[in-house]
Parts: C-alpha cells; sequence; structure tokens
C-alpha cells in the first residue's frame, strides 16, 4: 500500500477566506439595513399619506356634527362663549365623542388616531350660523395631539362662511300639493304661472314690473303634485298656461305623462319651446320623488298683549283680534313683536302692520268685507301661525295688503301651519297678494281675482278662478333679516356647500 501525506492550508489563504466572508457579510448587511431604512422610510410615508386623508375625513365629519347639533338645536356638551358654539372630539369605535370625557381612541392603525375641533359662529337658530370651521387632526404613533408637533402630526381644516342663512330653501316651487294620496293640482278655470325674483342679487330688489316680459327667468316656475298613488292625473291644468315645469310621478305608469291633464288651450313652455308647441315634453318631469320639502314651524313664544287700548280684546287674554288698530314696533331695530291671539276676525275692520308682526292664532281666521291687515312700512312683515281652525279670506275684502313699502317681495308675508290637519284654507283676495301660503297638511282653495306674487303650499291645491301666479325666485335663498317672515320662524335644515379646505 502506498501511504498518502496530508498537506496543511497555508495561514494566509485561510485568513484571506475568511475576510472575503467577513466582506460579504458586511455588504449582506449595508444591504439589509438600507433596506430596512427604506422600508421604515416607505411605512413612515405610506402612514403620513393615510394621515393625510384621515385628517380630510376627521375634518368632514367634524362638519357633520355640527350639522347636526345645529339642525337638532342640540348643544349639549358644547362650550358656548360669545354666540360660539367650540367642541373638541376624539374619533372612537362608535364615532366622535368629547375629548373632556377622556374616551378610548379609535386605532386607525400603527396607533394613529384622530381629533377634531369645531367652532360655529352665531350658533343660535335665531340669529342663523355665519361660519363654521372643522380641523381634523391625525396623530402618529409617538406623536402628540397637541399643537407645535409638526413632523408627527398632520391636519386639514375645513371652511363655511356665508353671509345669509345657510338654511336650505324650502319655496322652491310656484305650487305645490304634498300628500301623497290627496296631493293633486287642479285648475278649474285656467290661469297663468310664471316667475320672477325680486331680490336678484344682493342689495337689489324689484317689482314684477320691472323684469322685461319673455325673459328666460320667467320660465321657472313649478307646478308639482307629490300624489304618487294615484291612477288618474294628479296635475290637471284644464286650460292654464305654465311658463316652466310640471312635476309628478305615477307609481302605476312611470316615466309616462299619465298624471297630467290638460284642455285645448293648455300650456307647458320655455324659452327654448319650438313654436307652435303648447305642451313641451322637455318640461313634464317624471320624478319618483318629487321635491317639496315639509319642514317643522319654529313657533316662538309670545311676548307682548294686543293692546287693549286700540284692539279692544275682550276678555283678555282670549282676546279675538277683531277691531282696527296697529301692531308691531315704530322704531328700529324692528324686532319681531310676537302676539298671542284666540282667533282673528276683521269684518270691514283694518289692521296697520308698522313693522315685523307674528300673530299666533288658535282658533280660525277670517277676513271679510273690506277687512284687511295693512303692511305700511319698508320693515313690516307679517307671520300667522294658523295652529287651529281655519283661514278664510273672502272675495269681499281686501286681505294682505300693502301702502308705502316701496318694494313688495313675497318674503314679507308667511301664512303658515306645520300642525294643523283637521281644517282648509281658502283664499280669495280681490286685491294682489304678496307671501307665501304654505299648509302642507291642510287643503288649499284659491278662488282670488288678483294676482299671487309667491309661493303655494298645501296638502292639495285647487284653483277655482283663472288666478294669475308669479313665483318669487328670492324664494329659494332663504334669510334671517327681520322683515323676512317666509323663512325666520319655519325650521329648514342647514345645507353648506363650497368648503374652503387648508392644510398644515
Amino acid at each position: 500500500m502506498t501511504g498518502e501525506k496530508s498537506q496543511a492550508i497555508p495561514r494566509c489563504e485561510r485568513g484571506a477566506a475568511m475576510l472575503a466572508a467577513l466582506c460579504l457579510a458586511m455588504v449582506f448587511a449595508i444591504c439589509l439595513s438600507s433596506y430596512i431604512a427604506l422600508c421604515y422610510t416607505s411605512l413612515m410615508m405610506s402612514t403620513r399619506n393615510v394621515m393625510n386623508s384621515l385628517s380630510s375625513e376627521l375634518a368632514e365629519t367634524g362638519m357633520a356634527q355640527a350639522l347636526y347639533a345645529a339642525n337638532n338645536n342640540d348643544w349639549s356638551g358644547w362650550d358656548i362663549s360669545g354666540g360660539t358654539a367650540t367642541a373638541n372630539m376624539t374619533m372612537t369605535s362608535s364615532g366622535l365623542a368629547f375629548t373632556a370625557n377622556n374616551p378610548t381612541p379609535l386605532n386607525y392603525g400603527n396607533g394613529v388616531t384622530g381629533q377634531v375641533t369645531i367652532n360655529v359662529a352665531n350658533y343660535s337658530p335665531s340669529t342663523g350660523i355665519t361660519s363654521i370651521t372643522s380641523q381634523g387632526l391625525a396623530s402618529m404613533p409617538n406623536g402628540s395631539l397637541s399643537a407645535g408637533s409638526a413632523t408627527t402630526n398632520i391636519s386639514r381644516t375645513l371652511t363655511y362662511t356665508t353671509t345669509s342663512s345657510p338654511s336650505a330653501p324650502f319655496f322652491v316651487n310656484a305650487v305645490a300639493a304634498v300628500s301623497p294620496t290627496l296631493g293633486n293640482v287642479l285648475f278649474k278655470a285656467g290661469g297663468t304661472v310664471d316667475s320672477f325674483s325680486s331680490n336678484p342679487s344682493t342689495g337689489v330688489f324689484q317689482n314684477y314690473s320691472n323684469v322685461a316680459p319673455g325673459a328666460n327667468n320667467m320660465a321657472s316656475a313649478i307646478v308639482l303634485s307629490q300624489n304618487t298613488n294615484s291612477l288618474s292625473a294628479t296635475v290637471r291644468l284644464g286650460n292654464a298656461v305654465v311658463n316652466g315645469y310640471a312635476v309628478g310621478y305615477s307609481s302605476f305608469y312611470p316615466g309616462t305623462t299619465n298624471w297630467i291633464s290638460y284642455g285645448g288651450a293648455a300650456k307647458v313652455i320655455g324659452p327654448s319651446t319650438p313654436a307652435g308647441t303648447s305642451i313641451d315634453s322637455s318640461r313634464l318631469v317624471t320624478d319618483a320623488l318629487p321635491y317639496q320639502p315639509v319642514f317643522d314651524e319654529i313657533r316662538p313664544s309670545s311676548n307682548a298683549t294686543i293692546p287693549a287700548a286700540d284692539c279692544n280684546p275682550s276678555p283678555p287674554g282670549n282676546a279675538i283680534l277683531s277691531q282696527s288698530c296697529s301692531l308691531g314696533a315704530t322704531s328700529a331695530p324692528w324686532s319681531p313683536v310676537i302676539y298671542n291671539v284666540n282667533g282673528i276676525r276683521l269684518n270691514g275692520t283694518v289692521i296697520t302692520i308698522t313693522g315685523p308682526v307674528v300673530l299666533i292664532v288658535w282658533n280660525s281666521t277670517v277676513l271679510t268685507n273690506g277687512g284687511q291687515f295693512l303692511l305700511t312700512t319698508p320693515q313690516a312683515s307679517l307671520t300667522i301661525f294658523q295652529e287651529y281652525g281655519g283661514m278664510s279670506i273672502d272675495n269681499t275684502g281686501s286681505g294682505i295688503t300693502y301702502s308705502g313699502v316701496g318694494w313688495t317681495p313675497a318674503k314679507r308675508v308667511a301664512l303658515l301651519s306645520t300642525y294643523n290637519y283637521s281644517f282648509a284654507v281658502s283664499l280669495a283676495q280681490t286685491t294682489p297678494f304678496y307671501g307665501v301660503i304654505y299648509f302642507p297638511y291642510m287643503p288649499v282653495t284659491i278662488s282670488n281675482t288678483g294676482p299671487i306674487y309667491g309661493s303655494i303650499v298645501g296638502s292639495q291645491v285647487t284653483f277655482n278662478s283663472a288666478v294669475t301666479i308669479h313665483y318669487d325666485e328670492a324664494l329659494r335663498k332663504p334669510d334671517t333679516l327681520n322683515f323676512d317672515a317666509a323663512f325666520r320662524y319655519l325650521k329648514a335644515p342647514i345645507a353648506v356647500s363650497a368648503l374652503a379646505e387648508s392644510a398644515q
């Protein structure tokens, strides 16, 4: 046998191999640490991007919280100071909760939490909200919810500001019948419906006579029925002419116009209707949800007593308003004067209105034989809450009229009730009527020989005369002026738009 001789690896070669292995390990370590750093940076950037979106969502949620509080007049838990309502809230698993109550924050992932700060200026419904600011703040896992931690917190702020009431409009139609079972609109003797605006821009006012005939904005009047349970026509025009739109819906024949009927002289037209066309099909709208909002009234508390020396109520505290007298403030600040009366009986008598006046009527209102409410100043307005009993203005009465008020917008007069179901409203005024008639739960019958400037809402609406209706588009712009009676005492939800977003 031949023996094998072993050879030892030289020490220098072993050192070189170890050095190569160490260098390779260092390269792996550098790559791994760089990758870890890259992953961490990517995680941080991803988290910040998520927080960026999250802070906007938190701001939107805060805006919704403010609208809920305003629309429900529920400011419990808010800090009220100087007409401003403020809330600091934390997002939890069940929604926003007041931070002062130490709620458990919602973990959005990676330890991210959220907080909202909300400020509502002029929060009171009697003054009208002027601005809402909602700041959504998202906190990084190692961050703080306090200010000054720009590297660990991201915020977005939504701001809504307005110079008028942000309330949603509710006089959006010329004529609307809202009962889902009886809400028909019936023209028995023809008539004309068109539109204009008494307030075309801020601080500019005009009467109907100032609008050029044939102007496009004279064709936006809407005649609407919300009766969705009828097999027969719910809008019956007869020979009426509508410069605008007719809106209704049939649950039995959706997509058809079976809900509208018309005579040979009827028209539904607009500025682009082809010559010779009487019923423009593009202006017949079949809508499964015809839009005529119905909101509750905000009935104020009475703060004034009918002046006995003039109106001669008997017995005191249970007054029947029947004698000629003057009501309302006669000097600035023209705040509404609110009266409780047991009923109104104006038989040839005249009530002079010199400022904003609110009458809460607990029995029927009847104007006959020249009886009238006469508005005599530019600040005068009249709101009648018909809380019980019916309302009747007959064709021998002057009704509700004006003298020396300058311009006569429909906002000045509001005849309304949203709690009265058992009676009816009848208007047969021989003079022009400027105002809104808002009785969503009572049938309204119109027998006017004088024109109507405004809007009519009833459970159903019947026209016995060939009445002329000029819908006032200014009714689509709510505001809170003391003498704009149409909007002041109806509880419309606040609607906001054109939100401005800022970032930090």
